[in-house]
């Protein structure tokens, strides 16, 4: 019987996807241990005895692997990586599908009949179903997960003195040569230190009510 916890059996895509939300996870503080992946028809159906013809507690409706068969490798359950407390932390199990989510997986434990906390699938977000899988009707390939790129305030800083940097040393357009001239013969706008008018600047609210001052004294 085959029953593996190895990521590397689900498909390729699925696969990739999985790791990345490991790192995800991970990175949120969430202790995460992948317990299965594929498992072939034996183990499912010795899996679908339990709780029926053997003791235990009833895990599976199903007598034939589907998500989780060893011939598409569309599934994984987890648990929480920590000794006594593997299944009895639901909030673990819901931030840990919510990461899942947002890249696109589905989550077992939003099922109304049967839910399954610890399992996880792509099913391109809820279209195939079991018993399309039974049918050798499987999903495309899952799209690649990509963290969207943030911006730390340092960055921005950095981004936008070159951008001002950049305005400083523009050139103003001959349309406005008139006013220009106007407005520094008549001490309006005095330029920097090194005499740069800057006119391609913004123009600040405390510049503003310099510049109305100095008309005021005309």
């Amino acid at each position: 019987m085959l029953n593996s916890r190895d990521v590397d059996l689900l498909r390729p895509d699925v696969a990739a996807n999985c790791k990345i939300w490991l790192k995800r996870c991970s990175a949120a503080g969430l202790q995460v241990l992948v317990t299965s992946t594929v498992r072939d028809s034996a183990y499912q159906a010795w899996l679908y005895e339990q709780g029926r013809s053997r003791p235990g507690t009833i895990v599976t409706n199903s007598p034939t692997p589907t998500f989780h068969s060893d011939k598409v490798g569309l599934a994984f359950d987890f648990c929480k990586n920590v000794k006594g407390q593997e299944y009895s932390d639901p909030d673990f199990f819901q931030s840990a599908a919510a990461l899942a989510k947002e890249m696109g997986f589905s989550w077992g434990g939003d099922w109304k009949s049967f839910p399954d906390l610890p399992h996880i699938q792509w099913d391109a977000r809820g279209v195939w179903t079991s018993a399309m899988i039974l049918t050798g009707s499987l999903p495309g390939e899952m799209p690649l997960y990509e963290e969207e790129e943030t911006m730390t305030q340092e960055t921005f800083n950095k981004l936008m003195d070159g951008y001002l940097e950049e305005l400083r040393q523009q050139a103003p357009g001959s349309w406005s040569a008139q006013a220009r001239a106007w407005a520094e013969m008549a001490g309006l706008l005095k330029g920097d230190e090194a005499g740069n008018m800057q006119y391609k600047m913004f123009l600040t609210r405390e510049q503003l009510a310099e510049i109305l001052y100095r008309l005021s004294k005309q």
